[in-house]
């Protein structure tokens, strides 16, 4: 296994590794590149890969012939290899659009997940390893929104659908407010903090929480009115059922049969009308004992949301693929998503894994076989830089922004459950990518205490947002974590050198020619890999499959 700890190491990459986060044009040159600088660990990254065409999954357009080579290249050079899948997913299958379950976003997602599942099969099975990680986001929306004194999300259980709640202000007192909703609905206000507000004489100001609540009880006061409502129309139709029925006994004592079958058919129809007035009425009543549990905060129920497509994801990379992908549930990239805070993502995570042991002991596996497996395929990838965004946010618990102690706390929320992380940085305000060291987050500080945990997962560091891209960034953050770094001069490595000599010594950077091509693939329009090294392909293919990365479809 590989040492990742600062004082045991025989390179700069013995510490932490690369991310590399690329797009479809430029995976191979860019992995190449990591490599010729002693990188042992490299993620391929296909989040720039958005959405789906219509045609194909997102993962689809990075075709059979790129697959071969980056598997080819990872294979001949030993790298612990990694993949992020595009950060478009979503496990709760909401529509970021419309806020609700629709059927065709969710096959759509569905997609998606196992798009990007059979991209790390399908590189893992030319490695001939297993378990190769995936990385997904845990979701992607925007119905987070740490900062509730502003607004919040609510879940509508029965609909399936969020909703947004914001703060709102009253042209009334607190006596007047009292009066209309009683005692117990302002004592129940005033438990959440902030919740209700008296800002004047005669103006109150309830908090979006406090609206939560506010909203159910007018909910209740509907179906309240409601079922009175259908007291008062079957009290109404029962007291003309008793004068028709009188009517029936007279025509039926005069012998007239023809009134008595119009009357019989009117007692039947009320007979009707009541009995449907009874079960709406009986439906209003269970629904006023749920409305408590219909309307949730959001944020309560994403990870359960998100742990369901979770499940699914892992059963499909357990019983459907070859070398059964870990999938790693990343904390989303900015605190306005739901399970932007790890220790939400860890809930998430922690019910997945239960689910998976249920479906996968349904299949007749044992319960301690599926725990052992569960634990394989589902983990925990922790953004360190993600978290660090929350300092653009007020912390609710002590009312002032979040601090680099907060940021440590919910970063070792996920200790538990994690396999790996990154490592990037920025100024709190935006997902920058930053190299270690040029923004405030509070990198060393969360490295040190997930060692001091005993926690042995790789650190990738995630560092293309400086000026000098991948290469500078890279450097930067080894001197910031303490490491030695490499000069100008190519860095050779062993495993490099022996799998690409003349291109780690004399190769230029900054083309495929490092890579081995027959010929540079700019010269080619991007229609190159039809003449790929041995290294790469096990000798030169040709280009079946739409090799090129201008998103031809695979075959």
């Amino acid at each position: 296994m590989t040492d990742y700890t600062l004082k045991n190491f025989g390179d700069s990459f013995k510490q932490a590794s690369l991310g590399v986060s690329v797009d479809e044009q430029n995976q191979l040159e860019n992995f190449a590149s990591v490599l010729r600088s002693g990188a042992r660990m490299v993620e391929i990254n296909l989040a720039s890969l958005y959405g789906h065409t219509g045609k194909m999954g997102s993962a689809e357009r990075i075709g059979r012939t790129e697959r071969q080579a980056i598997s080819n290249l990872a294979d001949s050079t030993n790298v612990d290899l990694s993949v992020h899948a595009p950060w478009s997913i979503n496990f709760a299958g909401i529509n970021p659009k419309s806020g609700s379950m629709d059927g065709q976003f969710q096959h759509q997602m569905e997609r998606e997940v196992k798009e990007a599942l059979t991209f790390a099969d399908d590189v893992s099975t030319g490695m001939k390893k297993e378990n190769m990680p995936i990385i997904f986001h845990a979701s992607y929306d925007n119905f987070g929104n740490p900062d509730k004194s502003k607004m919040m999300w609510a879940y509508d259980e029965e609909e399936k659908k969020v909703m947004p709640l914001q703060g709102e202000e009253m042209n009334v007192s607190a006596k007047q407010f009292e009066d209309l909703y009683g005692k117990e609905v302002v004592d129940k206000l005033n438990k959440i903090p902030n919740g209700f507000q008296k800002l004047s004489e005669n103006r109150i100001r309830l908090s979006p929480e406090a609206q939560l609540e506010f909203f159910k009880v007018q909910q209740s006061s509907e179906v309240s009115r409601q079922r009175t409502s259908y007291e008062i129309q079957k009290s109404n139709l029962e007291a003309q059922r008793f004068e028709i029925v009188k009517e029936l006994m007279r025509a039926n004592l005069q012998g007239d049969a023809k009134e008595a079958e119009k009357l019989t058919k009117q007692t039947e129809e009320l007979n009707k009308f009541i009995k449907d007035l009874d079960t709406a009425d009986k439906r209003l009543e269970i629904e006023s004992t749920m409305i408590d549990k219909r309307y949730v905060s959001f944020d309560k129920k994403a990870p359960s949301l998100a742990a369901a497509g979770i499940k699914d994801a892992a059963m499909y990379s357990a019983f459907e693929t070859k070398t059964k992908p870990m999938i790693l549930v990343e904390n989303t990239m900015t605190p306005d998503m739901s399970l932007s805070n790890p220790k939400e993502t860890a809930e998430a995570v922690k019910m997945a894994r239960q689910l998976f042991v249920e479906a996968a002991s349904k299949k007749g596996m044992s319960k301690s076989d599926a725990e052992d497996l569960s634990r394989k395929v589902i983990g925990i990838n922790l953004d360190v830089g993600h978290v660090n965004i929350f300092k653009s946010y007020t912390n609710p618990e002590t009312g002032k922004p979040y601090n680099d102690q907060d940021i440590l706390n919910m970063a070792m929320g996920a200790k538990d459950y994690l396999k790996r992380y990154h490592l990037h940085d920025n100024m709190g305000d935006s997902d920058a990518h930053l190299p270690l060291g040029e923004g405030n987050a509070p990198v060393k500080e969360v490295y040190e205490a997930l060692k001091k945990a005993g926690v042995e997962a790789p650190a990738i560091m995630e560092v293309f947002g400086g000026a000098g891209g991948i290469t500078g960034g890279m450097a930067e953050s080894l001197q910031y974590m303490g490491e030695p770094i490499y000069n100008d001069v190519p860095y050779v490595s062993m495993p490099a050198y022996a799998a690409h000599p003349y291109s780690s010594l004399m190769g230029d950077y900054s083309t495929y020619s490092n890579l081995g091509l027959k010929n540079d693939i700019f010269s080619a329009g991007y229609g190159g890999f039809s003449g790929l090294s041995p290294v790469l392909g096990g000798g030169y293919m040709n280009h079946e499959g739409g090799g090129s990365f201008s998103s031809t479809p695979m075959v």
